[in-house]
Parts: C-alpha cells; structure tokens; sequence
C-alpha cells in the first residue's frame, strides 16, 4: 500500500489543489488537522500556490481563483444545489416579507423556486425567468422592463432604474458576483450593478445569497458596501465569513 509522504510540499500542495478541483474551499485549521501538519506549514502551502497562481487565499484559508462569469442561459445548468440546505431560513424570510425585490442569477432563481404556492405578497423583479417561475406558483409578480443583460439575466438601464426608484419592498434579496469586506458586494456588469444598487436603497433589509467561491473576492463594480448588507446566506464555513460579523450582519451558514 502506497503512503504518501506528508511531509513533502509537493505532496500536501497536490492534495490541496485537488481538493480544490471539487469546488470546497480550503479551510486552513480543518487541513492542518486532517493532514497532521501545523498551521503554518498549510499556510505556507497556499502561499505557494497562491505565488502560482492556483488559489486565492483568503482570511482562514483560500478558494479557486475566480473564473469569467458564464452568461446566465449557460449557468441553469449548475444550479447552487447548496442552497438546499437553507429552505428553512427562506420560509422564516418569507414570513417576515409581504413585498419583496428579486434579483436575477441562479441563487436567487433557486431561491424563488422554493417559495411556496400561496405566498400573499408581491414580488418585483427585472429577471424574466424569476417571473416565470413565480408565475406558475400563481403569485403576485411585478416584473420590471428594459435591456436584458446576459450574465444576470436582468432588465437593465434608464426604464428598469426608474421603475424601482419608484417602489419600496420589505426585502431585496441579491446574487453575487462578489463579495469583499472593504469593497462590499459588487457586479460584473456596471448596467446589473445599478439595478442591484437601486433594488438594495429601496428595501428595508438587504439579503445576499453568496456561495463559498464568491466570498472575500471582488467584482469589478460595487453595489453596496458591507455596512447596508442586513442577512448573509453562505455555503462559506463560519471561518471564512467571521470577517463580517463586524459588519452586524445576520450569516447563516449553510
């Protein structure tokens, strides 16, 4: 039988990298242990790696480098099977929302997805198939017109800006294309970006849905700064998003 000799950085840099390949983050303390190496010997290792260009660290550990977003028609096909596990903190939001901003991208699809037939309140959103998959629940929707842009998949421009400068919603509940604690969440597409931005100055409270990979990186446009983020819902371990409990936001790990 063969053993790998642990004590060799190539050998523990191949076990990370291949660990990253499966799409879960680097979690410095949980590999230390499990590989029985110090801490600082992994953090070494993701250093390295960093250095060539394999990773990106972050604070306790380190996730894939961030890859071009695909178009949103190319993105259905990966839907975040992650947010399964948070079906029980959408119902309490739920309950807590008669109106409600969507916008557009997988998670928040996924998300509406799971709102039940029977939902009283109203949504609006600039994302066609969000519509459509409240539609066919016979809920209440207000969907906003303009340009549809491809990553998102949302309306966007002078038409869908005015129509949500003129509303007000109980919740705005966002994807992310990035999330940073020093430059906040932001976009890829400046056009989304500001339909994001005016979804988030007209609700109460603010919620982003933010997978394990888009935690601690940056888009290039902001939308808003952490300190107007209400509720973080993240597959991110609760190491990876301590950094923003000093924001007061409400995570949930999930």
């Amino acid at each position: 039988m063969l053993t790998l000799d642990l004590n060799s950085p190539d050998t523990r840099q191949a076990l990370l990298l291949e660990r990253l390949e499966t799409g879960k983050p680097l979690v410095a303390r949980e590999i230390a242990d499990a590989l029985q190496v110090s801490l600082d010997t992994i953090r070494r290792d993701l250093i390295t790696l960093e250095k060539q260009g394999a990773l990106k660290r972050v604070k306790g550990g380190a996730i894939r480098i961030d890859k071009k977003l695909s178009p949103m028609v190319e993105r259905l096909k990966e839907m975040p099977d992650w947010l399964t596990k948070a079906k029980g903190i959408f119902t309490e939001l739920l309950v807590n929302s008669p109106s409600m901003f969507l916008d557009g991208g997988t998670a928040v699809l996924f998300f509406a997805r799971q709102i039940p037939v029977g939902y009283r309140g109203q949504i609006m959103t600039p994302s066609p198939l969000v519509a459509t998959a409240l539609l066919e629940k016979q809920i209440d929707v207000v969907l906003i017109g303009g340009t549809l842009r491809p990553l998102g998949g949302i309306a966007t421009g002078a038409e869908a800006v005015r129509s949500l400068s003129k509303s007000l919603a109980d919740v705005a509940v966002l994807g992310t294309c990035g999330l940073d604690p020093d430059f906040g969440l932001s976009a890829d597409d400046v056009e989304e970006a500001a339909v994001k931005q005016i979804m988030s100055e007209n609700a109460n409270r603010v919620v982003v849905l933010a997978s394990a990979d888009k935690l601690n990186s940056r888009s290039a446009h902001q939308v808003v700064p952490c300190d107007d983020i209400d509720v973080l819902i993240s597959s991110g371990s609760k190491e990876m998003t301590s950094v923003y409990n000093a924001f007061e936001i409400e995570v949930h790990n999930v």
